[in-house]
């Protein structure tokens, strides 16, 4: 099964059984839940930013 990182919480995500995703410059990202989600679409910059540490959950 392949797996991701959520990149907003650093949450590894399977791909495909993930019910949260979204896509972003041509690039399908994958969330643990809605929050997350929500938070990465508000502000995508700032958690594709190289320098920026997920916290966790």
């Amino acid at each position: 099964m392949s797996t991701t990182i959520d990149p907003v919480c650093g949450m590894e995500v399977e791909t495909e059984t993930a019910q949260h995703m979204t896509e972003h410059d041509g690039t399908t990202h994958y969330f643990c839940g809605r929050g997350c989600k929500l938070d990465f679409e508000e502000e995508p910059e700032r958690y594709l930013d190289p320098g920026y540490q997920p916290s966790g959950m």
